[in-house]
């Protein structure tokens, strides 16, 4: 076991999940309740944050870093994965942690990503068109959002449980 390893791991994976779950929670707490007030313009912005800051490729290459350095502590940590660690408290807390981060990430990947990139195909062929949106083109959006909205609220509560466990798994 290699200190500097260890250390680089954690600093990756301690740095990536602030960041994502920090992102999470602040777009299902803040910034998706007010684009819903907003309406229109509202759906402006997210399309910008989503295309200029691209916010969906970060969350993605972040998550994944954070889930593989989560694994590779996680086998560190164990010892291998030796089964008598995950019987212990810290091992259950961290399994169980990293099971909900993991859950969070998978749904980040099959329901959230994939809306948003809809949505913006969407948005794209509304844009070329240049009128208004069709009244299909219009329904999609909104059971997109409203799929997209659920999916961050879900990744959002199961990263936040994440961060409890993983505070409590190594008491001082």
């Amino acid at each position: 076991m290699n200190i500097y390893e260890i250390y680089t791991l954690r600093l990756i994976h301690i740095g990536t999940g602030v960041f994502w779950a920090g992102a999470v929670i602040y777009l299902a707490a803040f910034i998706n309740p007010a684009v819903t007030a907003i309406g229109q313009e509202g759906s402006k912005f997210m399309q910008q944050l989503s295309r200029t800051n691209k916010l969906p490729m970060w969350m993605t290459i972040l998550s994944t870093l954070n889930i593989i350095t989560g694994f590779r502590l996680l086998m560190i940590r164990s010892g291998n994965f030796q089964a008598d660690w995950f019987t212990t408290q810290e091992g259950l807390l961290f399994t169980i942690g990293g099971v909900l981060a993991f859950g969070a990430y998978m749904i980040g990947l099959m329901v959230s990503k994939p809306a948003v990139d809809r949505m913006a195909k969407v948005a794209e062929a509304i844009a070329k068109a240049g009128g208004p949106p069709t009244h299909e083109q219009v329904q999609e959006i909104t059971a997109l959002k409203a799929k997209l909205a659920k999916g961050v609220r879900l990744v959002a509560w199961h990263l936040a449980a994440t961060i409890v466990l993983m505070a409590l798994a190594r008491p001082m």
